[in-house]
């Protein structure tokens, strides 16, 4: 059994919410020793609720006061015994702490930082205060999101497990460069530019047409069918996208519309867009009298892309998911076994082995400040008592 990918890496994670921690789990579940850093003076508002026991499984878990002195002078220290450090407080936030690069980097010169806010760490707009799902706003994700003609989606998480992804692949990349080259180094992460960056259709559509982009519901803007059609039972629906002209014959084969594939006029994408309403009607014909997992059986030995639209009881079931190790089994302090995710990927045929429950704040302080730091019994008792260990 060979050693994870990180193997021998230690993270220094000072993120919180969703976007840094998920980055730090993927590097944590790839093995790397992940220890989260937080306060009880200013705990990290993902803590209520259950996502926090995904954003951080396989982590370790230090109570570390950054208002203090002693608090910032031991995150210096902790941050000398590290490969990586992930921040991903407002801009300017870390630095004002007294933990910027230019500090850190003296404690350990081939350091990697990794910074990630709203909207970068330059720029006129870099003190604007942004959550992910409002970065969904304020860089057009929303606006073409939702139904024709109805409001924007004020909802929706797409922006911090995105950002956290590409957090740990820029992570990865800056590893390897510092193992050609022996350097380390800062990197300043834009939400906002990397949301931007997934939508290049819709900005390069303006630029060349001049017009909006508008929301589409579960249509496509140039193919037919595509959408989520009702089946048998109460709320069941089958998502159907059509592409390619043999999945339109066998689209119409599969519902019994051999005279739609048989006409002419629908020969192309953009002929069969102009009737989509009568399309839409006549694949919603079909869905509508089997349950959805059957159409989506017959749909798909037809070679035609399907897929049920399933409620998290029946992900948390899936067969797939389960038997295939996606879904761990994780037991608790409390006794209980809850199924966790893990990597969306293997490693010479295995899925992430040290798969933890998430940890509390102050779990592994003593390990950080004994073991890592080597301070002393007395000291950690007066660093309790002055809550710098806190």
């Amino acid at each position: 059994m060979s050693a994870p990918p990180l193997a021998g890496v230690r993270v220094a994670d000072f993120s919180w919410i969703i976007a840094g921690p998920t980055a730090t789990r993927h590097l944590a579940l790839m093995g790397a020793e992940v220890i989260k850093v937080g306060s009880a003076r200013r705990p990290d508002p993902s803590t209520r609720g259950a996502a926090f026991q995904v954003y951080n499984q396989s982590k370790r878990y230090a109570a570390m006061n950054l208002s203090q002195r002693r608090g910032k002078e031991l995150a210096v220290a902790l941050a000398g015994l590290c490969d990586v450090v992930v921040e991903n407080y407002a801009a300017g936030v870390f630095e004002r702490l007294g933990l910027g690069y230019d500090v850190l980097s003296q404690a350990r010169p081939d350091l990697i930082m990794v910074a990630s806010s709203g909207t970068g760490h330059t720029g006129q707009d870099r003190d604007y205060v942004a959550y992910g799902s409002l970065l969904q706003h304020y860089t057009g994700w929303n606006s073409i999101s939702g139904y024709p003609g109805g409001e924007p989606i004020k909802g929706g998480l797409w922006a911090d497990p995105w950002v956290g992804m590409e957090l740990a692949m820029i992570t990865l990349a800056a590893l390897n460069h510092r193992a050609a080259t022996g350097m380390g180094q800062y990197i300043d992460f834009s939400m906002a530019e990397a949301l931007s960056a997934s939508l290049p259709e819709a900005l390069i559509e303006y630029q060349m047409t001049g017009s909006e982009p508008t929301p589409l519901g579960n249509r496509d803007r140039s193919r037919a069918p595509h959408g989520v059609y009702r089946c048998r039972g109460g709320d069941s629906w089958i998502a159907i996208e059509v592409h390619t002209d043999d999945q339109w014959n066998a689209l119409c084969e599969v519902i019994g519309r051999r005279d739609l594939a048989a006409n002419s006029a629908l020969d192309s994408p953009a002929a069969r867009k102009g009737v989509e309403d009568d399309l839409d009607a006549a694949v919603g014909s079909w869905t509508s009298t089997l349950p959805d997992v059957e159409a989506f059986e017959i749909l798909q030995a037809a070679g035609v892309p399907c897929a049920p639209s399933l409620d998290m009881g029946r992900l948390h079931a899936d067969r797939q998911l389960n038997e295939g190790g996606y879904l761990a089994h994780v037991e608790y302090a409390d006794g209980e076994r809850r199924a966790l995710p893990t990597l969306p990927w293997r490693f010479d045929g295995e899925r992430a082995r040290d798969v933890r429950p998430a940890p509390v704040l102050g779990q592994d302080s003593d390990y950080v400040y004994r073991e890592l730091l080597g301070l002393g019994e007395d000291e950690i008792d007066a660093l309790v008592d002055e809550r710098v260990i806190y």
